[in-house]
């Protein structure tokens, strides 16, 4: 009886074995509530497209001390400035059709941030969001500013950056060390595929 007992609970241990593995098996990545875009109300992009031909088509907006600029071709985003953890004297980052990117944009290269006609770009509210040429931008906080291709993105804020790539992929620059980010995107450089990028 008593063996019956013990040969009871081993096989008990062994089928309990693969449900505790699974159980501490890391949740995949999330959506960054940045976003999250149940969160923000859509704007007109066409008030934030500079109609001027030298501009060609492209999309300019500001949150807070950020200027970020859309297209001309599809899924080309960069927002200008120097959040706390970027490397010195860069001038901001780009994401080039989703292929690569986001690359920091440093001083002495042709890349250039905002509208050769003088544009003004309108500032996005906080809590809005506006898509261009397959680029979504939200406002997250006042002093926040989150752009999406499909599967990159990036989040600038005073204190920090967050950048987001494919699994595997090489073509982008380094995120900031885990302790200078918030928690929940400590661990996560990937954009879930559900819900679907911005088309």
């Amino acid at each position: 009886m008593t063996a019956l007992i013990a040969s009871a609970l081993a096989v008990c241990a062994l089928g309990a074995s693969p449900s505790a593995e699974v159980a501490a098996a890391p949740p995949g990545p999330t959506l960054p509530v940045e976003f999250d875009l149940s969160r923000y109300q859509p704007v007109d992009p066409e008030r934030y497209r500079s109609l001027a031909y030298a501009d060609n088509g492209r999309g300019f907006l500001r949150v807070g001390r950020w200027m970020c600029q859309i297209g001309p071709v599809y899924r080309y985003v960069g927002c200008q400035g120097h959040p706390a953890t970027a490397p010195p004297q860069v001038r901001g980052a780009a994401i080039s059709g989703d292929q690569q990117g986001p690359w920091w944009v440093p001083p002495g290269t042709t890349y250039r941030f905002g509208a050769p006609t003088g544009f003004r770009p309108p500032t996005l509210s906080v809590g809005s969001r506006v898509t261009l040429y397959g680029v979504t931008c939200t406002a997250p906080r006042r002093d926040t500013v989150a752009c999406r291709t499909g599967s990159r993105a990036l989040i600038f804020t005073p204190g920090w950056h967050k950048f987001f790539f494919p699994s595997g992929d090489s073509a982008h620059s380094p995120n900031p060390a885990p302790r200078y980010l918030p928690p929940r995107l400590q661990y996560w450089n990937q954009l879930p595929l559900n819900p679907p990028p911005p088309r």
